[in-house]
């Protein structure tokens, strides 16, 4: 199966940057790119690094899309009880959660569970950071429930509008904004694939907001086709 000159293109801007980032061991690390869907493959030495690779990937051009299958082979191993307490440690100290006692942290074979509730998205995701910080996790699970403020629908949709039209990095000229029953409803296309994940994030980090249905899509780039 060929490979079309932009897939290659992104390959290697993909490749380049994953090398160039000192966070990252990229010994066994593959990059395959079909369409402009990136692929990872291969192992990685801590959790985190899988996390960073995804944050990485996310903001290169030509990039429509990313399935991240980097297993995490740890090189030293952590008991689940090393584990856990680790986690509570860095949600305790964590100045964006504001009741930590409310999650609950259970590991078994290195591999996290968070469950509990929180106030807002935002204290779910950083809790899920607090986690994959830790030394020794192989994997995150997190079904911590967030009690957001109950606001109306139309109030929502235009607050997070205003959050989109203020972020430089997001192109909205072809974004449709909804809300029902305080999910909010992303559609139309935008230029990247960085800007649909931040779109996402935006709309997460407005009050009220319960779920986000990310529609967006990435227009494929000038010359991009279907490999033969």
């Amino acid at each position: 199966m060929a490979v079309s000159a932009s897939d290659q293109r992104v390959c290697q801007d993909v490749y380049e940057a994953l090398r160039h980032d000192v966070r990252l061991d990229t010994t066994n690390l593959a990059v395959r790119v079909q369409n402009g869907i990136v692929h990872l493959r291969g192992t990685v030495p801590h959790y985190i690094q899988k996390a960073v690779a995804t944050r990485i990937v996310e903001r290169i051009k030509g990039v429509r899309g990313l399935q991240n299958d980097l297993h995490v082979v740890l090189t030293r191993l952590e008991t689940d009880s090393e584990i856990a307490a680790a986690v509570r440690g860095n949600l305790q100290r964590d100045a964006r959660i504001d009741r930590p006692e409310q999650i609950r942290v259970r590991v078994a074979h290195g591999v996290v569970t968070l469950d509990g509730s929180a106030t807002s998205h935002a204290q779910a995701l950083a809790a899920h950071e607090d986690a994959w910080a830790a030394p020794g996790v192989v994997d995150v699970k997190s079904t911590v429930f967030v009690h957001p403020t109950k606001r109306p629908d139309s109030q929502i949709a235009d607050d997070v509008r205003a959050a989109l039209a203020r972020d430089s990095s997001v192109d909205v000229t072809n974004v449709r904004v909804h809300a029902v029953d305080g999910t909010v409803l992303l559609r139309g296309s935008i230029p990247s694939y960085y800007q649909v994940k931040q779109a996402a994030a935006v709309a997460w980090s407005v009050l009220g907001v319960v779920g986000v249905d990310n529609g967006l899509d990435v227009p494929e780039i000038s010359g991009q086709g279907s490999p033969s």
